[in-house]
């Protein structure tokens, strides 16, 4: 860092309720700076005499060479172990830092992501890295953390869930903490357009079937239809509460802060209390909702590989993607299903929409009603307000293309 030359005051050695402090002041007018050391003393020889200490690195405190943990290092009244030597902090540290700062401020599943996506960077550079020689090269050069990842076989999506939550790290450690002196700037991989992994009817009902035929608890069968009809993401058929025919989550349980308002029939009401009671029996586990949402994870998992399907990643979210199709086809409503998603960003919604009308009839034969009676619409019924582009004759343009 170049030094820059300040007109410097005096270096006074001040005295505050029996105590001596050092004020260390530059600069004039609105560039004037000052800042305080404790000098933990009352006696005025022994505040001189630290004082001397202070004055040898007046100059690089002024130029900012010293962060604010660093002058404690060579100050040795300042730190426990009385030493003057400084000592560089560790990845490990600053993320053991973070993830204590991070615990109470994101979702479990948001925390435990961090912790994954920070190991991985930790298991590559070094725990004991400092944390000042950390660089976008250990991330996205030749050798950086990006193609490591690569070589043992991780998708860049995959990858790019990782470097996001890095971001938010890097960004902790610069603006929050100021352990380093400019933020580290990194690119993610372009992923393209990426189509969402959802069951169709056909296989929607093959997995019914296979549970019916090979003796699987039919419990599981009633958890997949729930998902299949609500769209709701895994671990929310536990976080909220039936108050008569609506299932209610606050705020802070949600993905992305917004409540649920959802009505439920008899039949689905059944299952969620049934799953919620299913939950209750796991109580000894250390998280039960993430102990019973593994469960449901592991048997949706392990009845794909059974029948075979392949293509497409489907998972226990696949249901929810599924349901959102369903739904944008049947109401045309951009706005409704936004809504019933919970979706904070309309362009999540959207996404949707990329898939052409033949393919929706395909996957989904029960829709054909809806897509061949809004084919058969008069134009001025389809277009409908074009200003809240909710129509799908307004599709092209809410993608920015045209739609088929």
């Amino acid at each position: 860092m170049d030094k820059k030359t300040y007109k410097k005051r005096n270096n006074l050695t001040c005295k505050g309720k029996g105590w001596w402090y050092y004020r260390l002041c530059w600069g004039t007018g609105i560039d004037h700076n000052e800042k305080t050391i404790p000098l933990k003393t009352k006696d005025k020889s022994v505040a001189n005499r630290l004082g001397k200490k202070v004055d040898a690195i007046a100059d690089d405190i002024r130029n900012g060479v010293y962060r604010e943990d660093q002058i404690k290092d060579l100050l040795p009244w300042l730190n426990e172990k009385g030493t003057s030597e400084i000592v560089d902090i560790t990845l490990q540290d600053a993320i053991n830092d973070y993830l204590e700062y991070r615990v109470n401020m994101v979702r479990k599943s948001t925390h435990q992501r961090d912790k994954v996506a920070l190991k991985q960077l930790c298991e590559f550079v070094g725990y004991t890295k400092p944390i000042e020689s950390l660089s976008y090269k250990d991330i996205e050069g030749v050798n950086g953390l990006i193609q490591h990842l690569r070589s043992k076989g991780c998708s860049d999506v995959g990858i790019n869930c990782s470097l996001r939550h890095i971001r938010v790290f890097t960004n902790y450690i610069y603006d929050k903490e100021k352990i380093i002196p400019e933020p580290i700037k990194f690119k993610l991989i372009p992923e393209g357009v990426q189509l969402y992994h959802y069951f169709n009817e056909c296989e929607t009902n093959q997995i019914y079937h296979y549970i019916d035929e090979n003796g699987i608890d039919p419990f599981f069968k009633r958890c997949f239809h729930f998902y299949n009809q609500t769209g709701m993401r895994p671990s929310e058929i536990l976080d909220g509460e039936l108050v008569g025919d609506w299932y209610l989550i606050p705020p802070e349980k949600r993905k992305n802060k917004i409540p649920m308002q959802m009505y439920l029939d008899d039949e689905l009401k059944a299952i969620l209390l049934e799953v919620q009671s299913f939950r209750d029996t796991k109580l000894h586990c250390k998280d039960a909702n993430v102990r019973v949402v593994d469960i449901l994870e592991r048997t949706i998992m392990k009845t794909v590989r059974a029948l075979g399907f392949t293509g497409k990643k489907l998972t226990l979210y696949s249901f929810r993607h599924a349901y959102a199709i369903r739904r944008i086809t049947i109401t045309g409503s951009i706005h409704d299903v936004m809504r019933e998603m919970g979706h904070s960003n309309p362009q999540t919604t959207m996404k949707y929409l990329r898939f052409p009308e033949q393919r929706r009839l395909d996957d989904f034969p029960s829709l054909k009603d809806y897509i061949l009676n809004h084919k058969n619409m008069p134009k001025n019924m389809q277009d409908g307000n074009k200003k809240m582009g909710t129509q799908y004759s307004n599709i092209g343009n809410l993608l920015g293309s045209s739609s088929s």
